[in-house]
């Protein structure tokens, strides 16, 4: 087996390490939420426009101020994704450690120890930020809305331009570089953070909003696509692939059947007419216009089928519920 293929090989089983890190981590640990409420579109556009242009951004700052940023933003996310496990003071001192140990290994110039305490901060990174997003309410239409418009911006910055490899040479071999690597140069593999962090919150997200079925099937789904351009990328000999290029219609088209199937099972279960009309009695008329369904249950009513939906939200509803009209 070539040393390419090794390195391949190693890189598969790092992310799939990540991604089951996050998955564990958000069945038995809860992160301290900061105090911003939950997810509406319009972060999800402002996180898009961010990701957009940091990469154009970074090609232009001093490499020092890169590291700098991105050296705060790993502290901050490993003591938050931290604290609960080992308390706020200690979490800050392992991450505090996490990062002296990044910079000191790059300047005793020691590249393979940089290597694997750089792939230990990505790896609690993509973590600490994966279920920051699910356990803060991230939605699954939001993570879908995410991923087809990474990825356009992914086939567009990897696959047409030279940005993406560009902002790797730029960065690799330094302290907190956002990649995820097994080793550097001609002959290095490596994923980004954004691909890492795009695998590892949508099993997240699928199971909270559709159940653990949905979780698993976007694990596995996952695991087998990323095995297949693995191997097509160490066997074709490309330098770089645009991973959201199938990976981000994948999360698009199990969001949409997952609801689909939802949306039918709540039909399949809703009140008929009669028990439609018990739990509508008290409402004015003006109230009766929609109703939203989930559970067999009327759970929200509104003037109009956005109103209902959002009333539902509001109730604590997670799932996407079933919208009617009542005819009222």
């Amino acid at each position: 087996m070539s040393e390419a293929v090794l390195r391949g090989l190693v890189l598969y089983l790092l992310v799939l390490l990540t991604v089951g890190a996050a998955a564990g981590y958000f069945a038995k640990v809860t992160m301290p939420r900061p105090p911003v409420g939950t997810f509406v579109w319009t972060d999800i556009c402002v996180m898009v426009v961010m990701l957009v242009a940091m990469p154009f951004a970074y090609m232009h700052m001093p490499i020092a101020l890169v590291v700098t940023i991105f050296g705060v933003v790993l502290f901050t996310v490993s003591q938050l994704a931290l604290s609960p496990m080992l308390g706020g003071r200690n979490a800050a001192l392992a991450a505090a450690l996490l990062c002296a140990a990044d910079v000191a290994a790059y300047f005793a110039g020691w590249p393979t120890a940089v290597l694997v305490v750089n792939d230990l901060t990505m790896i609690l990174l993509t973590v600490g930020v994966a279920n920051l997003w699910a356990q803060a309410g991230m939605k699954a239409a939001h993570v879908a809305g995410l991923a087809a418009a990474l990825t356009v911006y992914d086939a567009l910055a990897t696959g047409v331009s030279s940005l993406t490899a560009d902002f790797v040479s730029r960065v690799e071999g330094l302290p907190f570089a956002p990649i995820l690597a097994t080793g550097y140069g001609a002959d290095s593999s490596l994923a980004g953070l954004g691909d890492c962090l795009m695998l590892a919150v949508w099993p997240l997200v699928a199971a909270k909003a559709y159940g653990k079925a949905a979780g698993w099937w976007a694990a596995v789904t996952e695991a087998a696509l990323l095995l297949g351009l693995t191997l097509a990328v160490l066997f074709a000999e490309l330098e770089l692939f645009p991973l959201l290029l199938p990976l981000g219609p994948l999360i698009v088209g199990q969001h949409l059947f997952w609801r689909r199937r939802d949306r039918a099972r709540a039909l399949r279960s809703e009140p008929d007419r009669v028990e439609l009309t018990a739990a509508l009695a008290d409402l004015p008329a003006a109230e009766r216009s929609w109703v939203a369904l989930h559970g067999g249950a009327v759970v929200a009513t509104g003037t109009s089928p956005g109103t209902a939906r959002r009333a539902a939200r509001q109730a604590g509803v997670t799932a996407v519920p079933v919208v009617r009209g009542t005819g009222g």
